[in-house]
């Protein structure tokens, strides 16, 4: 099949798929607009169907807050921060939503740090042996609210200043900025950036990255790839305008870029490592049928800058389901095309997750992927990933489990596909509202691609200081 046919047959799918909801909801809304007695209220109808069709294109007259869903996770808890308002009540309470007591919404600035001692073994092919450290890992943050939106910035470092591995200091250092708001009462925006940079060793004593999936959690499968590497430097940015077509409707415009750059194999003389450049663009529309239910349609082109010229383009629907105040899923998925430099093609692309709350407030999550990237040296641009989670609250006693996998797509010459995946439980302690202990357990195994097979485990035991923040 041809790329014209396919791109032919994708447009088809989207336009029946608009015009089936468009039928329906047309028809949904004739029906509930008809009277009992069509001869004592002719005009009353007409009026009343009228009103609703305003109801339905109705959009604010002003500028108005477009974050009422909007989170960011704390780079020093793993917790959820509300942009619009409800933030941590202490933001140690790892696993919880919890709610601020601030009677509105003002500048927040957030702090804390961890201190722990770590025992690491089984650095097989990775170049290391096992070894003892400590390492402090302070956090700061700030949320400024805006007119129409609110922006946080955040910075965190893992600081090892005893690593016995080289005798010398060792540190990986996180910023993030998220900010969203809204140009006109129609138009609204979402800016966000990520940059880590430092040593490969501390990168793994790191707290876990997450994304935010309906105020859950879910934590960045990334963190299974393995690099013998000395320092790495990453940097992810993605800019979005959205514009609202009807209260039930948006179309969205999204631009992403992404770069990577991995140090030379220390062991290995004349090494010169290696990076990446990749820049993105998706389109998006979609279009909710009831306040439970949304459907959507998208397509994606992704292009590597360095190196041999790969494109990928694609597209596909999806559907958004609440199911109930505690669950919820979305999944999507489509056609995906691959230029001959991107090493073989990709048929499909897809994406699904199932978050969940149980009554007990327990957390639970799993999320599948096959997406684009250049972010690691595994020999591919593109990779399946799966993650799942798990958080239980006993009282003060919070136990957390987190583990995912990830695998490789082939470029043109590879023999192998990397293969990875990594376990990460842990429990915490709460002490006071600012104040716990926590231990855990991590371990972290791959091989294939460029990289050789290897395998990391660490054992740790921390003091958390993370008080309630600060109002200004």
């Amino acid at each position: 099949m041809s790329n014209r046919d396919l791109i032919s047959a994708l447009l088809g799918c989207i336009l029946l798929c608009g015009s089936v909801v468009a039928t329906a909801q047309s028809g949904s809304d004739n029906t509930q607009g008809q009277p009992t007695n069509t001869q004592d209220q002719p005009t009353n109808t007409q009026d009343q169907q009228t009103s609703k069709q305003d109801d339905k294109t109705k959009v604010p007259e002003e500028p108005v807050r477009t974050n009422t869903d909007s989170y960011a996770v704390s780079l020093g808890t793993g917790q959820i921060i509300s942009m619009s308002g409800q933030s941590g009540d202490g933001e140690f309470i790892a696993g919880k939503l919890s709610k601020s007591k601030a009677p509105e919404f003002k500048n927040q600035f957030f702090y804390g740090f961890s201190a722990s001692s770590v025992y690491t073994n089984s650095f097989a092919g990775v170049g290391q042996q096992s070894l003892h450290s400590t390492s402090v890992s302070p956090y700061l943050a700030v949320l400024v609210p805006t007119r129409t939106g609110s922006y946080v910035a955040q910075y965190n470092a893992v600081i090892n200043p005893n690593d016995t591995s080289s005798g010398d200091p060792q540190a990986y250092h996180t910023a993030t900025l998220k900010a969203d708001g809204a140009f006109t009462r129609r138009w609204s925006w979402e800016l966000t950036e990520s940059g880590s940079y430092g040593s490969e060793n501390a990168r793994f004593q790191a707290p876990l990255t997450f994304v935010v999936v309906q105020t859950t959690p879910v934590s960045d499968a990334s963190a299974a790839v393995l690099l013998r590497a000395k320092n790495v430097l990453f940097s992810e940015a993605a800019a979005r305008a959205a514009y609202l077509l009807s209260s039930r409707g948006a179309i969205g415009f999204t631009v992403t870029h992404t770069y990577t750059g991995i140090e030379g194999d220390p062991t290995t003389v004349g090494s010169s490592g290696s990076h990446s450049n990749s820049v993105g663009g998706k389109i998006d529309f979609e279009h909710t049928l009831s306040p439970r239910v949304a459907m959507k349609a998208y397509g994606t082109s992704d292009r590597v800058l360095n190196g041999p010229a790969c494109t990928s383009f694609g597209g596909g629907l999806g559907i958004s389901v609440r199911v109930n105040h505690a669950i919820g899923f979305d999944v999507q998925g489509g056609p995906q095309r691959n230029s001959k430099a991107c090493g073989g093609q990709q048929n499909a692309n897809f994406s699904g997750n199932v978050v969940g709350t149980l009554h007990n407030g327990d957390r639970l999550y799993a999320s599948a992927n096959r997406t684009f990237t250049t972010a690691f040296r595994v020999d591919g641009h593109w990779e399946d990933n799966a993650t799942v989670g798990y958080v239980k609250n006993i009282k003060r006693l919070t136990l957390i489990t987190d583990a995912g996998v990830i695998r490789g797509e082939l470029l043109a010459g590879t023999t192998t596909q990397y293969r990875g995946y990594f376990i990460s439980p842990r429990t915490s302690l709460r002490l006071s509202k600012a104040l716990g202990v926590s231990a855990g357990y991590r371990t972290f195994r791959g091989n294939g691609g460029a990289l050789v097979a290897g395998n990391i485990s660490f054992a740790v035991v921390s003091l958390d200081w993370y008080p309630a923040s600060i109002h200004f």
